[in-house]
């Protein structure tokens, strides 16, 4: 018991000391083995429209047309339906909702056969 309460205090604290962006969005960023991923979206509740930027380690083009974005909640068992986000010019963009509630989500980012996971603090709207 005293150990979940431990836990549960330290959760709350990362999620309180988390920095937050003044603009209102949050950007992450990850690699997998090809890629390099920067993703731009508003950490809020409700629907909302990502931003993501890829780029490949040895600066060859990126031949995919789509990412698979999922999202979970570790702390509460909660995930959200998957999301797909389209190539719009030189970035993909995706439109949707990602959170259902404030916490820390993980993000897994599927391009092709690789995937990529960030996390992002969420508030509620």
């Amino acid at each position: 018991m005293i150990v979940l309460i431990g836990l549960v205090v330290v959760g709350v604290a990362v999620f309180a000391l988390w920095p937050r962006s003044q603009t209102g969005t949050t950007t992450a960023s990850g690699d997998s083995e090809t890629y390099r991923i920067e993703l731009t979206t508003s950490p809020r509740t409700g629907p909302i429209t990502t931003k993501l930027q890829v780029t490949r380690h040895d600066n060859g083009p990126v031949g995919i047309t789509e990412i698979v974005i999922d999202s979970v909640m570790p702390a509460m068992g909660h995930s959200m339906p998957q999301v797909v986000a389209t190539k719009q010019n030189d970035r993909f963009e995706a439109h949707g909702e990602l959170f259902t509630m404030g916490g820390l989500w993980d993000i897994s980012l599927r391009l092709a056969d690789e995937t990529v996971t960030v996390q992002i603090p969420v508030t509620e709207r």
